[in-house]
């Protein structure tokens, strides 16, 4: 249905910005492209949008299955908003995906760009498997960021003393920004093979092409760098600005014709129950 997202109990996120979010609207619908194009022939009576923010894959799901009944869920309000001036008919649910419950079995569970932000994969995606349909399917794609040159500068700049000499972000923080929620490929193929009919699991690497006089930063700051940003002080968070800036402009230097390149791993998963 249009209209105003239900509103669930409170705790949902309110800091997500969703006109920087679109601002890379093209190349983050390339990887929900790619998602689409390896997904079985099938069609999907009752469609689950996990974590849709402003609604860049629930546009393409409804053009894709315009008879499905189709759900985006978001714990952003402002990210649902958004989503809501799309001309698409859709139940948008204002609910964190961690705390999900299907109202109905689902025939697909599609999750672009969300499930790396949830800890503890090895319970989540069972547990997402179990709200599907029998010839269901769980679509997933996240970054894998374990070695991307943004991700370690981030842990670095933390690690660099502060105004009052210790380092910028508390030892709490560091280890939280450390911790991976993403496994390994092989260690989704082991959790998730018992539990499915047919599964497909690979990694891509898009070579991003980005434009602006900070690209990469105004690409994380408004997703994975959101905690760090709401956990320091103003004083650390300008430190940490400051010397993250410079990491950043010194290992991503424009090229050329004034653009930049991102190089950007992501990992898929599409499990048929």
């Amino acid at each position: 249905m249009l209209g105003k997202p239900r509103i669930s109990a409170p705790g949902g996120s309110s800091a997500w910005d969703p006109k920087s979010y679109l601002q890379f609207a093209r190349l983050r619908e390339r990887p929900v492209l790619e998602l689409l194009e390896h997904l079985p022939e099938q069609s999907p009576e009752c469609i689950y949008d996990l974590g849709c923010g402003t609604g860049i894959a629930t546009r393409l799901l409804a053009e894709r299955w315009p008879r499905a009944e189709l759900f985006g869920i978001d714990s952003s309000v402002e990210m649902l908003e958004q989503a809501l001036a799309l001309p698409i008919k859709v139940n948008w649910l204002n609910v964190d995906v961690s705390q999900w419950q299907a109202q109905k079995p689902a025939n697909l569970l599609f999750a672009a760009a969300v499930l790396h932000f949830i800890e503890d994969h090895e319970r989540l995606l069972p547990r997402l498997l179990a709200q599907l349909q029998a010839g269901g399917c769980l679509a997933v794609h996240m970054p894998n960021w374990s070695d991307a040159p943004w991700y370690q500068l981030m842990l670095r700049a933390l690690s660099e003393p502060g105004p009052n000499g210790q380092p910028l972000g508390t030892l709490a923080l560091r280890k939280f920004m450390a911790s991976r929620n993403v496994l390994s490929l092989d260690s989704y193929y082991r959790l998730l093979a018992p539990l499915t009919r047919e599964l497909d699991i690979w990694e891509t690497e898009h070579l991003q092409v980005v434009e602006g006089d900070s690209p990469i930063f105004d690409w994380v700051k408004v997703s994975a760098l959101r905690p760090v940003l709401s956990a320091l002080d103003d004083g650390e968070r300008q430190a940490f600005l400051d010397k993250y800036l410079k990491l950043l402009h010194n290992h991503y230097p424009p090229e050329d014709d004034g653009r930049t390149l991102f190089p950007f791993k992501r990992i898929f998963i599409i499990a048929t129950v």
